[in-house]
């Protein structure tokens, strides 16, 4: 698919997805890896379905390594961009695929996906993780609104001091800092640059799948 030539906003939604096999480690010794395939899917499906309520003039970029999360996108009318490989030497110490050793990983995927929408004629940059299941449409054009046309960085924290939304403009206008702490961190990428930062909460935000009890919170009902 190629970038909507009506989009006059600027507007890029970008959403990271790790492989459904890999998504969700922490959650490994709870429930078994299809369950976990399939909490993947789900959490994707249900980012895409609120972004798409939100009814924004926007590009929809989905970012991965598993070709049935782009498979997923394209099939929801979103862009579908492979993620370029990162040798282990550009990770950690080791390249085993659990959530803390994944950060440089999801950074370097959002770098990427950044200088994609760049290219095609973004001028904002909004990053949803799939992360929360309980993301609205409300949530979306928060996240996505900007006063004016100056520099400027939404965010909204996640419940242990990380980012569960962000919104740049311009699109590269700071460093991608994801991982543990990231709030404060972009906090202070964006002091050092100048750039004013509004913080958005609202418990839909807050509220992301991290800990098996917040699993069962959500999904243990059919849910």
């Amino acid at each position: 698919m190629t970038p909507n030539e009506q989009n006059r906003s600027g507007l890029w939604v970008v959403v990271p997805v790790k492989p459904f096999n890999e998504g969700k480690s922490r959650l490994a010794a709870q429930i078994t890896p299809q369950q976990r395939c399939a909490l993947n899917r789900e959490l994707l499906s249900r980012t895409l379905t609120a972004i798409n309520q939100a009814q924004l003039d926007a590009e929809i970029l989905v970012v991965s390594r598993d070709s049935r999360a782009l498979a997923a996108a394209e099939r929801a009318g979103s862009h579908a961009l492979a993620e370029e490989s990162q040798p282990c030497t550009a990770l950690p110490s080791s390249c085993t695929p659990n959530d803390a050793e994944s950060e440089p990983q999801l950074n370097a995927a959002l770098t990427q996906a950044a200088r994609h929408a760049a290219a095609h004629g973004a001028t904002k940059l909004l990053v949803l993780p799939t992360d929360m299941p309980n993301l609205t449409a409300e949530d979306v054009r928060a996240m996505a609104a900007s006063r004016g046309l100056e520099p400027q960085i939404n965010i909204a924290p996640s419940r242990d001091g990380g980012t569960n939304a962000l919104m740049l403009q311009p699109a590269q206008v700071i460093p991608f800092a994801f991982g543990r702490d990231s709030f404060l961190r972009h906090q202070r990428l964006a002091a050092q640059a100048g750039i004013p930062v509004h913080v958005f909460q609202s418990d839909s935000l807050f509220f992301d799948i991290d800990q098996p009890e917040d699993y069962r919170r959500v999904f243990s009902h059919g849910s």
